[in-house]
């Protein structure tokens, strides 16, 4: 999908200049269970990118999820918040469709059944934003709406539902950036061991 047309704003967080002061607050308010391990906290820092409000960000976009998308060198970073950690996990996909199209093209009229199994937690999101991927690779199912119908921590598995529709290029659906790959590259899934609250980066290969 190279050369698409391009999307209208995307929802992106652009980083602090270099040497710019910033804010960071140093109070370990998520546990991460990400490359770091369960039980290692996290400072609640930008890692320098700059805070500002969505209304600033994308004041002409409707917001369709708990989502934006933070610059980062020849990629691209999803960052993804909800009330659970399953929810962060289901805004994760939801923000890749949106990278690929303009989700308010997109009509829930199909569903996509997905199963996917792993052997740690960030595997088993690697592996279920890769399903999602490869589906629409395989047969164009772009998923507007993601939900997840069981999230087993245990067995590290996952089964969830995608809402939408095929795509259409050009027809019907504006043709976005095309996402080639998930990576592991500085993934972070942080959760709030008290609210249980979740936030989750992904950068992903365009």
């Amino acid at each position: 999908m190279d050369g698409g047309e391009p999307l209208p704003q995307r929802r992106r967080r652009k980083k602090a200049e270099s040497g710019e002061a910033r804010e960071c607050d140093r109070t370990p308010l998520h546990t991460s269970v990400g490359e770091k391990g369960v039980g290692a906290q996290e400072d609640r820092c930008d890692g320098g990118v700059e805070k500002k409000d969505e209304e600033e960000w994308f004041p002409d976009q409707k917001i369709y999820g708990k989502y934006e998308y933070l610059d980062h060198t020849a990629d691209v970073q999803f960052h993804t918040w909800g009330d659970s950690l399953p929810e962060a996990m289901e805004q994760q996909v939801v923000c890749m469709f949106s990278y690929i199209t303009d989700l308010g093209t997109v009509e829930e009229v199909g569903e996509s059944d997905v199963e996917v199994s792993a052997h740690d937690m960030q595997s088993l999101l690697y592996a279920f934003m890769d399903e999602f991927l490869y589906q629409f690779s395989v047969d164009g199912f772009v998923a507007r709406r993601v939900t997840i119908t069981s999230f087993d921590r245990e067995t590290w598995k996952i089964t969830a539902k995608g809402f939408g529709e095929k795509f259409q290029p050009r027809v019907k659906h504006p043709q976005g950036t095309e996402i080639k790959a998930i990576t592991y590259s500085a993934m972070q899934i942080l959760e709030d061991e008290d609210s249980q609250k979740a936030e989750i980066f992904v950068i992903v290969d365009i």
